[in-house]
């Protein structure tokens, strides 16, 4: 009975104490506020991160140091608040997974004479990030998942393809898709959902739908795997990022219809968690149904000199002849010593 009453006081500690961010699923953002005349660190800085997926807080130390340690992927703006200090707001703060942003600000004390807003979404070079990772958030998922054909406009294979560097292979449809990075095959490409490695363990294929329900960021390696992944790779590495819960809460509905090749979809997610993020949930249904057309909506049945599917010029190599379309028409067997021979002949 006693150890059986240290294993319930342990597992009672473990419920309550803070959950940690898993690898690959959060990224951070530090800095330093300093006078911009004297260098001298600013203390008590009032410093907020916001972005559509949260906000959050703090206060900068003595040496004016501010730190952000767990942050959703997205893109961010920061903004400086002290009195006597004119407030300072930094916009296009993209926040990676597994990456430290750093941003280093100087605060004046002048008279306002006119202001100017930015609306850039993200600088080319970043401090703490490497040069060979690309990040597409959900908005630029939506925007490119048309690049990699219509078979596969709910998975993260368009934003995959809009990547330099990236190729994927032709006429490919749906899931497990053939993704090629600086020209690597396709054991050679490390993939992690949620910082949880998906490759099969005989051969290294991909094992994922990608999804792009609930995608919160796809990062696109184009080089060697990061330290801080467990998935093996040569050339390339993606990992996906799902989203969280936020506060205030939220929910999304979407429907889509295709046309004139049958195409519909519907999806549902919702998610929310307390204020100081200590709890938090998402959930996402979805579901979608395509036909796919091979040459055109016909499959190319109505074209001359062609039979089955979706098309066999003649002579065909699977053993069928067409000789046109007919009136009235008899199907006849022979059977070979190779095997079964099969004719399809016109009469009357």
């Amino acid at each position: 009975m006693r150890w059986l009453k240290s294993i319930l006081a342990a597992l009672l500690v473990a419920a309550f104490l803070p959950l940690a961010a898993m690898a690959g699923t959060t990224g951070a953002v530090s800095g330093r506020v300093v006078d911009a005349e004297s260098q001298a660190p600013i203390a008590g800085v009032v410093v907020t991160a916001r972005a559509p997926s949260q906000a959050v807080t703090t206060i900068t130390d003595a040496g004016g140091s501010f730190h952000f340690l767990s942050l959703p992927p997205d893109t961010y703006t920061l903004s400086f608040v002290k009195a006597p200090y004119d407030a300072l707001s930094q916009n296009g703060i993209s926040v990676f997974a597994d990456q430290v942003q750093t941003i280093n600000v100087k605060m004046v004390n002048l008279r306002t004479i006119a202001r100017v807003t930015s609306q850039a979404v993200g600088s080319l070079v970043k401090a703490g990030t490497t040069g060979d990772v690309y990040s597409i958030n959900a908005a630029g998922q939506q925007a490119a998942q048309g690049l990699s054909g219509p078979g596969s406009l709910n998975n993260a294979y368009g934003a995959i393809a809009s990547v330099p560097g990236v190729s994927l292979d032709t006429g490919e449809n749906s899931w497990w898709q053939t993704v090629h990075i600086r020209g690597g095959d396709i054991d050679q490409v490390g993939y992690e959902f949620d910082g949880i490695p998906v490759n099969r363990a005989y051969d290294n294929a991909p094992q994922t739908m990608l999804s792009t329900l609930g995608s919160q960021e796809v990062q696109v390696y184009t080089g060697g795997v990061p330290a801080s992944s467990d998935a093996q790779g040569i050339s390339g590495y993606v990992n996906q990022v799902i989203k969280s819960g936020t506060y205030p809460g939220y929910a999304d509905a979407s429907l889509g219809v295709g046309y004139p090749a049958f195409y519909h979809q519907a999806s549902v997610e919702a998610g929310g968690s307390t204020p100081d993020r200590n709890f938090s949930y998402y959930v996402g249904l979805g579901g979608a149904n395509q036909s796919f057309r091979y040459v055109n909506n016909s499959d190319g049945s109505n074209i001359p000199n062609s039979f089955f599917y979706p098309v066999n010029a003649l002579p065909g190599s699977n053993g069928f002849v067409y000789t046109g379309p007919p009136s009235t028409s008899t199907l006849g067997f022979r059977t070979t010593a190779t095997g079964c021979e099969t004719t399809l002949r016109r009469s009357g």
